[in-house]
């Protein structure tokens, strides 16, 4: 829950104030001076400080400094209503440090608004960029340039934690982006890699970052069905495939075979088996109260199931692991007619997908891996399809096709 701090002196506003922020189901503490709401500001670490500037004991201005010096309350942000409207002391206010500045008497929606988008700001960023988004095989050229011809590729941040969702081709753009942010400065980073197949895992070899000593990653998927991880990843660089093997990277990287839930300070990694051939899993990543879930290479347990219970409950648990998530970024390949020539490949249908979306409640979903015969035109069309699908069943998540290059905010 968030946390809101009210400082005034006036017993009538800071009733009027608490209440309205009650309303919208955020804690609310109170204090009548500066003092009092700076030893208050130190003990329970509000998201938002709400402050008059004349009050007794410690002036509106001090108080503004004094959390601003404090290294324990740099993300604390601070609103100041006051009856005072001349534009030196708005301009002070903002100079030492304020945030906002509401002049009294203030409208209470104007008040919550100037509230939630402190809130909105002070919350850490958690954002998705697609650099892969075709299936099977990279598919380059003028007929794939909206959606993308590079293979699953999908960078997070969490605040600032940069997670790395597969490896295949999209990943070598990426790492050319990350050596103009970073430039001469370490890159630190996690790659997680749902299954190993070569459209997840081919653009590793050309991970410009990895080459480079002062950089660190650890790379996490399931144990192989009859190798290490670790051999996996080497053996795609041997010598009869590549001409630069894995002991070149002089990058620090670290194999970690999953075996349970991952967690990286604040971020929590949780995985699902797929049904894929082979070995396949989907992750969720939860961080600062939201969540993301990608499922790629994924084909209902109940259409390769027949005669059994409907909804099969296997594609239930999959429903539950995407419960409620910000963003699902699934996998869907095939139309219904494509599906009955390519059953048993371990893809998801168009309409699968978003029945899955629906169980699972979730926010918003991307639609990625698509098919490599699938060129923009025919996804354009194919969005078209999801969103009437949507609107005839009365669907209320938002759909999207990701494109290459595109990101989301969380």
């Amino acid at each position: 829950m968030k946390k809101i701090l009210v400082v005034d002196d006036s017993p009538a506003i800071l009733t009027i104030a608490s209440n309205r922020l009650k309303a919208e189901s955020v804690e609310t503490l109170t204090a009548a001076n500066g003092v009092e709401r700076l030893h208050m500001a130190r003990d329970h670490r509000p998201d938002v400080v709400v402050l008059d500037l004349m009050m007794p004991k410690m002036h509106g201005y001090t108080l503004i400094q004094e959390i601003r010096n404090d290294s324990n309350l740099s993300q604390v942000k601070i609103l100041v209503t006051s009856a005072k409207t001349q534009s030196s002391d708005i301009e002070r206010t903002l100079r030492l440090g304020a945030d906002r500045y509401l002049s009294k008497p203030y409208d209470l929606q104007e008040f919550w608004d100037t509230i939630a988008e402190l809130l909105e700001e002070n919350r850490s960023p958690f954002t998705v960029r697609f650099w892969g988004t075709r299936g099977s095989i990279a598919t380059p050229g003028p007929a794939t340039i909206k959606y993308g011809g590079n293979t699953s590729c999908t960078e997070v941040r969490c605040g600032d934690q940069l997670l790395i969702l597969d490896a295949g081709t999209g990943i070598r753009v990426l790492g050319l982006s990350l050596l103009n942010e970073f430039q001469k400065k370490p890159i630190k980073g996690h790659i997680f890699v749902g299954h190993t197949h070569w459209d997840h895992i081919q653009g590793f070899p050309f991970f410009a970052p990895a080459f480079n000593p002062n950089n660190e990653f650890s790379i996490y998927s399931l144990h192989g069905g009859e190798k290490p991880l670790e051999s996996v990843f080497r053996g795609q660089m041997d010598c009869d495939y590549f001409p630069v093997p894995l002991g070149e990277m002089k990058a620090k990287l670290k194999f970690c075979e999953l075996e349970s839930e991952v967690q990286l300070g604040e971020i929590k990694v949780s995985y699902v088996f797929l049904n894929h051939p082979g070995l396949a899993v989907g992750f969720r990543i939860s961080f600062a109260g939201r969540s993301l879930v990608y499922l790629s290479d994924h084909e209902n347990y109940g259409r390769v199931a027949a005669g059994g219970p409907s909804p099969n409950p296997m594609d239930l648990e999959i429903a539950r692991f995407a419960e409620n998530a910000d963003l699902l970024i699934s996998e869907a390949q095939y139309t219904e007619e494509e599906y009955e020539q390519k059953k048993g490949w371990g893809h998801s249908t168009f309409l699968d997908a978003l029945e899955r979306a629906e169980q699972a409640k979730v926010k918003r979903m991307a639609i990625f891996h698509h098919d490599p015969s699938h060129d923009d035109a025919y996804l354009d069309g194919i969005l078209e399809f999801c969103q009437l699908t949507m609107a005839y069943r009365n669907y209320t998540f938002s759909c999207s096709l990701a494109q290459e290059g595109t990101w989301m905010k969380l």
